[in-house]
């Protein structure tokens, strides 16, 4: 049986650094991930380390803890109740042209034996699920503003200017 998982992918996203990071945030995965929908159990802290925020996939509750959060990065520890453990990051390994180069690695070990069925799915649908991810972020992205190729949503102000 599998008991310890670590994978690592890479996806595009339309979107300068930090607005491609930002969708990495619970509150930015809203935007894309259909069903995510994050509980705090302190309603004002949602966001930057130490934010704290529980989901549900499933039918199996994860408790999630935001350990570090930089421009280019993001790193989450998380606790699928008797499934795994583990932590998550989110990295920018390139960005130019209002384009980023994002690496996916989730690193989790099965609690019980019914996490190590969970993690054997999960190695072996990796890929693909990964793969998902970058078509479900360009399609939110096309609903929100389909028009605008520098990245930014209608509203956004140019901060160039």
């Amino acid at each position: 049986m599998t008991t310890t998982v670590h994978r690592s992918a890479e996806i595009t996203v339309s979107l300068p650094l930090r607005q491609a990071m930002e969708l990495f945030t619970p509150e930015g995965e809203r935007r894309w991930a259909d069903g995510w929908d994050p509980h705090y159990p302190e309603a004002a802290r949602r966001a930057g380390p130490g934010t704290v925020f529980r989901t549900e996939h499933g039918g199996h509750q994860t408790t999630w803890v935001m350990v570090d959060l930089a421009p280019n990065r993001i790193r989450y520890a998380r606790v699928a109740h008797g499934l795994t453990a583990g932590t998550i990051a989110v990295d920018a390994v390139g960005s130019g042209d209002g384009v980023t180069q994002v690496r996916v690695t989730y690193d989790l070990t099965a609690l019980t034996g019914a996490g190590e069925a969970w993690l054997e799915s999960f190695e072996a649908d990796y890929d693909t699920a990964i793969a998902e991810w970058s078509t479900e972020i360009a399609t939110a992205l096309e609903r929100v503003a389909p028009d605008m190729s520098d990245g930014r949503k209608r509203g956004d102000r140019d901060e160039s200017a």
